[in-house]
């Protein structure tokens, strides 16, 4: 009981496996994207640490901060 006519089968086997593989590519995409976003995020957040441990390593703040009022300290 073969038909050489139209078959829905024969259309929806084949859209099926299309719309699957379009999902597919349609995540790897977003995947790899989300994937070079994390990357850059990380990437900027380790570079200002590095930039902020260099400037404390640098030395360039003063050795104590200044007190209040404008004095050194109590006069005697």
């Amino acid at each position: 009981m073969y038909s050489n006519g139209f078959s829905l089968v024969g259309v929806l086997y084949p859209a099926f496996f299309v719309v699957v593989f379009a999902l597919a590519v349609t995540l790897g995409v977003l995947l790899i994207r989300t994937l070079l976003w994390v990357i850059r995020a990380l990437s900027a957040y380790t570079r200002e640490h590095e930039l902020r441990l260099d400037l404390l390593l640098a030395g360039d703040d003063p050795a104590a901060p200044p007190t209040p009022g404008g004095s050194a300290g109590p006069v005697v």
